[in-house]
């Protein structure tokens, strides 16, 4: 019997340990829940995306100053058509080339004009302007020039006469068709003569005396 009752303390003994042991397992188990923490994982942050920044404005380039040059001068000054005539002396300048009239009084030009010379061009006549310095030997006014050649005779009324070589002077020409410096003067000008507009010769003839030089050039 005695047996028998420390059998049952025995068991009583321990299952009362095995139900410590469950509690004290438990209860660790519950302090070690406590115990821990829970850490959320931080939500992702957007990163604000890096303001992209204006791209620099060139700036206006400065303006420039720009230089105009200045003509460029002819390395030899044209010379005047009455340059080298001596101070006070008439002179008239003839150039066939420029179908051109000047008359000069010293370095002072008086007047200048178109003018229509010989017609170079006929070869059965001579009716090219002869070169070269001579003078006014006469002045009439309101005459007739006439004369005949291998291409007939002409007869022309003219207002003006000045004669400076021969029978060739300056004369003007009512008659002409086509206008005084024009290039058709190889064809269609004179005998040999040098026509003028009425109004220049006009000038010529109060202006210049008989002895009054004369150069014709090509």
């Amino acid at each position: 019997m005695e047996r028998i009752a420390n059998l049952r303390r025995a068991v009583a003994i321990a299952g009362a340990t095995a139900l410590l042991v469950v509690l004290v397992g438990c209860s660790a188990g519950m302090r070690d829940a406590s115990a821990l923490t829970v850490t959320s994982a931080p939500k992702p942050t957007a990163t604000p995306s890096a303001t992209p920044s204006a791209a620099p404005v060139a700036a206006a380039p400065a303006p420039v100053a720009k230089t105009v040059a200045a003509p460029a001068q002819p390395a030899t000054p044209i010379a005047s058509p009455c340059a080298g005539t001596p101070a006070g002396v008439k002179h008239i300048y003839v150039s066939i080339g420029e179908q051109h009239l000047w008359a000069c009084t010293g370095d002072a030009l008086l007047i200048d004009s178109a003018i229509t010379t010989g017609a170079s061009a006929i070869t059965n006549a001579r009716y090219t302007t002869p070169l070269g310095t001579s003078h006014i030997t006469g002045k009439k006014r309101n005459t007739v020039l006439a004369g005949k050649d291998v291409n007939g005779p002409w007869n022309d009324p003219v207002e003006y006469w000045m004669p400076f070589d021969g029978g060739i002077g300056f004369h003007d020409s009512s008659w002409q068709t086509f206008p005084y410096g024009s290039s058709l003067y190889t064809t269609q000008g004179s005998h040999g003569c040098v026509h003028v507009p009425v109004a220049v010769i006009a000038t010529i003839f109060d202006w210049a005396p008989v002895s009054t030089l004369v150069t014709v050039r090509s």
